[in-house]
């Protein structure tokens, strides 16, 4: 039986000859044949190289295949054109930086195996050690991703087990921005999660910026729900009701002959319901910014 192994890679030089070597010791030691496809999304370093030296090293019982993208398009464009060239009944998506262990697979192979569950996904049972503005903002935005989309995230990875009926679902999914996490949860196949600890990376460093996760958080949470536009709604009801309630003082105060000079309150009136307008229409914005990206179809990635 084929065992598809995807594993996106940017600019991981550094440590890829050691994460090649833990994975191989697992591999060798399996029963199954394995089908290894190593995606450089674009990398500017040595990677590509590395690549090149490993597939050298490819066999019967471990064949390895390199798939370079003419430039960085992100891990979610990476880890698509992997599955796309993914040939396996069970495939496999997991970091290059080791905080993904390999010792992991043989456990979720044979949970696969036993014919129960269509995914299995490994859950971090801890953050690694990060920044205190990281943590809190990644436990804000797992919060704001369940409220808004009902789907739980927290814990979760890319470092996921998938049946071949799972990858070809996702494969036909007609999105072009895509969330692997968010979809593999969506489409709604029998999972269960194995628990583990993520080691700190040993060389390199993180290429996810502040910048770019925000962008991410952003860009997830409009594909998964139109909560936020409801909001403009529900924010718009208040306004009325604010508004009514101000409207019944004023007259109760000119009646009785209480009205103040000057026009503090529509001075106020008029920055309260301005800002609200504003926020509407940005959030009204970027939902049509996110239809603009998707209507244009253009590919999610370009090999190289």
């Amino acid at each position: 039986m084929l065992i598809s192994l995807i594993i996106p890679i940017y600019n991981e030089q550094s440590g890829l000859r050691q994460f090649w070597q833990a994975l191989n010791n697992v591999l060798c030691n399996s029963q199954y044949n394995f089908e290894v496809i190593l995606v450089d999304d674009g990398s500017t370093d040595s990677s590509w190289q590395s690549i090149s030296a490993i597939t050298a090293s490819s066999s019967k019982e471990i064949q390895i295949q390199g798939l370079r993208l003419s430039r960085n398009f992100g891990k979610e464009a990476a880890i698509l054109a992997g599955l796309r060239q993914a040939l396996g009944s069970a495939i496999i998506v997991l970091d290059a930086d080791l905080q993904h262990p390999p010792a992991l697979i043989p456990q979720m192979l044979s949970l696969w195996d036993s014919g129960k569950v269509k995914i299995v996904e490994a859950v971090k049972r801890k953050r690694q050690d990060e920044s205190l503005l990281r943590g809190v903002g990644a436990k804000l935005y797992y919060r704001a991703f369940r409220l808004s989309s009902g789907l739980d995230m927290d814990g979760s990875s890319d470092f996921k087990l998938l049946d071949r009926q799972v990858v070809d679902q996702y494969i036909a999914l007609p999105e072009v921005g895509r969330f692997f996490r968010g979809l593999t949860t969506w489409l709604g196949f029998s999972s269960v999660a194995i628990e583990f600890d993520p080691p700190q990376r040993q060389t390199g460093r993180s290429s996810w910026s502040i910048s770019n996760l925000l962008n991410l958080a952003r860009s997830t949470i409009i594909s998964f729900s139109s909560l936020p536009l409801r909001a403009v709604t529900w924010l718009g009801g208040l306004g009325v009701l604010f508004s009514i309630g101000l409207t019944l003082q004023t007259l109760w105060y000119h009646w009785q002959g209480l009205a103040e000079e000057g026009f503090p309150t529509v001075i106020l009136l008029i920055l309260g319901m301005g800002s609200m307008i504003l926020l509407g229409l940005g959030l009204i914005g970027e939902y049509i910014a996110e239809i603009y990206w998707e209507v244009k179809r253009r590919p999610t990635y370009v090999i190289a």
